[in-house]
């Protein structure tokens, strides 16, 4: 069995045809959340505490971004996180207004806007739906800094930062 969700567990190697249909299960048991519709005042008064809870009572275990390695797409033109984040801008897509991190550091970060998609919730106990912030593509240059290795780590405020792209904002 797989995770609780009552997928897989037979005793001969499953056919090609099962693999796709036990993919297409496991991905959906992970994208809908375990737990009931979430009532949007529970939702709301929790985003005033943890803007991630009430990203994940909406969201469940989805992905919230993804990342592009600057330094590895080796696209002319686009060799840095400023030229890649200009050229993203002249094609429409909405960008953060800043890149977390100084020229000449190990990290470089800054991320499209997240889009936002309906999700279910339950409002007086009718079944219903609000439009809530998803996800984000973020953009990450990885520079060699004094003759150190490429950084790989993460500096918890330019984190922060990115993460704020998921945060809801309420329209009055």
């Amino acid at each position: 069995r797989f995770w609780g969700c009552g997928v897989g567990g037979g005793a001969a190697p499953p056919t090609h045809e099962e693999e796709e249909a036990l993919l297409l299960e496991a991905v959906g048991c992970l994208e809908k959340p375990s737990w009931n519709t979430p009532d949007l005042e529970d939702v709301e008064a929790v985003h005033k505490e943890s803007q991630y809870a009430a990203w994940v009572m909406v969201h469940g275990y989805n992905v919230n971004h993804f990342t592009s390695l600057i330094n590895s797409h080796k696209v002319p033109g686009l060799d840095d996180i400023e030229s890649t984040s200009a050229a993203l801008e002249g094609a429409g897509v909405p960008m953060k207004g800043q890149i977390e991190g100084d020229r000449g550091t190990s990290l470089r970060q800054t991320a499209t806007e997240a889009v936002e998609i309906e999700v279910p919730v339950s409002v007086r106990g009718e079944m219903s739906t609000t439009m809530w912030p998803y996800a984000y593509f973020e953009l990450a240059q990885r520079d060699q800094v004094g003759g150190a290795p490429r950084y790989e780590g993460f500096k918890s405020t330019q984190a922060t930062h990115l993460f704020e792209m998921t945060q809801h904002h309420v329209k009055n």
